[in-house]
């Protein structure tokens, strides 16, 4: 099933904050109603082999110059990962899924992923987004030498993403989606921040991409052990907020994620 984010809930998380949007986040998702692909987010993992790191960052250079020019592009970031200098990750906004689309079947995005296929060990992993809790592209900031970017894939349980939630301390909630929004709307507070959204998949609304931005190391390092982000991390692993460790040695963590939450950090390499 494919779901969206309708533009004026997207004008609703930058003008009036995120509660009411959460609220309204989980009426329209229950629904199954779409939610709009205006802009269209597309979060792309690029895994090279040792040895071809400069190659295929030179790919991905040419290609973010290319398609900055294509109509509807509203930001195109290349990334590389800091610990492993052979992964990669394009972060893309479009105007709409039809821009985005158009460029997809260029013929120098074509010739971008032809180049690239000979250096990759795992597939070309392109997943297209549309924004749960998401700034308008043109109004974050352009990253620099000094700007850490942090890309979090985000597998919510689909019994765990609204209330009641029964892996969760109080099945009331938070709940996973309103879990995510809350931490948007707490981090972007944080000292250093320059951007945080989540990000739904277009196919599968219980999948998510957190993207966020800092300022520095410091920073980003700073948000990891606030009070905040311990908060939200023990409440996803479905433990009191302030448990931390567990007091039963044989009790595992009720997740409310399919997933492991994969920080993965990055700096720019062209914007």
């Amino acid at each position: 099933m494919t779901f969206s984010l309708k533009s004026i809930l997207a004008a609703s998380v930058l003008a009036f904050g995120l509660t009411s949007v959460a609220q309204a986040a989980d009426v329209k998702l229950r629904s199954g109603e779409m939610l709009s692909d205006k802009p269209t987010f597309v979060v792309t993992y690029i895994e090279a082999a040792a040895g071809t790191a400069d190659r295929v960052s030179a790919l991905i250079k040419a290609h973010t110059a290319a398609s900055k020019k294509k109509k509807g592009n509203m930001r195109f970031e290349g990334l590389q990962r800091i610990i492993r200098g052979n992964h990669f990750l394009i972060l893309e906004a479009w105007a709409s899924s039809e821009d985005r689309a158009a460029n997809a079947g260029s013929a120098e995005t074509i010739a971008f992923r032809n180049a690239l296929e000979p250096h990759l060990y795992a597939p070309f992993d392109e997943r297209p987004h549309v924004g749960l809790v998401a700034a308008k592209p043109g109004s974050i900031a352009r990253g620099n030498s000094s700007t850490i970017y942090v890309v979090t894939h985000a597998d919510i349980i689909p019994p765990e993403q609204f209330a009641p939630c029964k892996r969760q301390i109080n099945p009331a909630g938070p709940c996973g989606n309103e879990m995510l929004i809350g931490i948007a709307k707490a981090s972007r507070k944080h000292a250093g921040n320059m951007r945080f959204d989540v990000l739904t998949q277009s196919n599968r609304s219980n999948h998510m991409s957190v993207v966020e931005m800092w300022d520095s190391a410091a920073s980003q390092a700073a948000h990891q052990v606030h009070a905040d982000k311990k908060k939200f991390r023990n409440e996803l692993s479905g433990i009191a907020p302030a448990g931390g460790v567990n007091s039963n040695a044989q009790f595992v963590p009720n997740m409310l994620t399919g997933s492991l939450w994969d920080e993965r950090r990055f700096r720019l390499i062209s914007n």
